[in-house]
């Protein structure tokens, strides 16, 4: 992952977690979550999940970390644990989506990440249903390809309407079949 631009010109924290699926590295500022996202190393090729449930804080102690870092540690501990059970911890903020004015990309972010739970699915077309223009399929597609925080904003829930569809570009294929059966979804 490369970590964006900072548009809002707050200050950034940043902090990595070692996961189930690898390292997650997070930026944030004190609005909210700006990108999380996996190590961009990561492929198909190499994708080895650990076995493990616990998320754990690299290179710094939790008690150090911002209340929008342990919030994020709290949510990602409680959604690789159990899934069905990650409404209960509240979702870190997320800077963009907290934006008064707020871009096609951001309103997908934002519909996607209130209405399609663990354990669901949802296709492209019907996710532009959901934000009444069932013609944006391809838009929606590229904001999920440009989505800054994957998992907490669920792009790997989105599917073509007859296969998983893409996953980064087509490189973890294998990240979204293991997250979406970690979530309970068996179809793919």
């Amino acid at each position: 992952m490369t970590m964006a631009k900072n548009i809002c010109k707050l200050p950034l924290e940043f902090c990595q977690f070692s996961s189930p699926v690898g390292t997650i590295k997070v930026s944030s500022c004190p609005v909210g979550l700006h990108e999380m996202g996996l190590d961009s190393s990561l492929s198909d090729e190499n994708f080895a999940p650990n076995g493990l449930t616990d998320v754990l804080v690299l290179g710094a102690k939790e008690k150090n970390l911002s209340t929008i870092m342990k919030l994020c540690h709290k949510w990602l501990q409680q959604y690789f644990r159990d899934p069905k059970l990650i409404s209960q911890i509240p979702r870190p903020d997320i800077c963009a989506l907290k934006q008064e004015k707020k871009g096609f990309r951001t309103q997908v972010w934002q519909i996607l990440a209130d209405t399609v739970g663990p354990g669901e699915v949802i296709t492209y077309g019907a996710l532009a249903s959901k934000l009444n223009n069932p013609g944006a399929v391809r838009a929606v597609g590229s904001a999920m390809r440009n989505n800054p925080t994957g998992i907490i904003v669920p792009c790997h829930r989105v599917v073509r309407s007859n296969d998983m569809g893409l996953y980064h570009g087509g490189k973890r294929q294998s990240v979204k079949l293991w997250l979406l059966k970690h979530e309970g979804v068996d179809k793919y």
